[in-house]
C-alpha cells in the first residue's frame, strides 16, 4: 500500500509539472515566432528602402537615356547601368518573395540569404558612387576618395 501511495504521489507531482512545462514550451515558441516576425519586418523594410533607392536611380538613368543629345557611347554606358540596376531590383524582388514565404523551418537560410543580398547590394551602391567620383574627379559622396 505504501509503495502504491508513493507511486501515486509521484504521478501527481509529475502531472502537476507537465502543464508548467507545456506552458513554458508554448511561451518559448511564441517568443521565437515573435522574434522571427520582428526580424522579417526589419529585413522587409531594409529591402523596401533599397528597392526605392534603386527605382530612383532607374529614373535618373532613364532620364539620361532619353536625352536627345546623348552620344551613342554614353547611351551604351547608361544602358549598361540600367541593366545592372534592373538586375539588382530583380534580386531585391526575389529576396522579398523568399522572405514573405519563409517558414520556421527555412527561416535561418532565408535570413542569411537576405542579409547577404542586402550587404552585396549595399556594396554595389558604394561601388557606383566611387565610379562616379572617379569619372567626375569629384568626391560627391564626401567619403574622402
Amino acid at each position: 500500500m505504501i509503495s502504491l501511495a508513493i507511486a501515486a504521489s509521484g504521478l501527481v507531482v509529475g502531472c502537476s509539472e507537465q502543464p508548467d512545462t507545456a506552458e513554458q514550451m508554448e511561451s518559448k515558441v511564441d517568443e521565437a515566432m515573435e522574434d522571427m516576425r520582428k526580424e522579417k519586418d526589419e529585413l522587409r523594410d531594409e529591402l523596401h528602402e533599397m528597392r526605392v533607392d534603386m527605382a530612383q536611380r532607374m529614373v535618373e538613368v532613364d532620364d539620361k537615356l532619353n536625352d536627345p543629345t546623348i552620344t551613342e557611347e554614353a547611351k551604351a554606358e547608361w544602358q549598361e547601368e540600367r541593366n545592372e540596376i534592373k538586375g539588382q531590383m530583380d534580386r531585391l524582388d526575389k529576396e522579398t518573395s523568399n522572405l514573405e514565404n519563409a517558414t520556421k523551418e527555412t527561416w535561418n537560410d532565408v535570413k542569411e540569404g537576405t542579409k547577404n543580398t542586402v550587404d552585396d547590394i549595399g556594396n554595389w551602391f558604394e561601388r557606383q558612387a566611387e565610379k562616379i567620383d572617379r569619372e567626375t574627379g569629384a568626391d560627391a559622396d564626401k567619403d574622402g576618395h
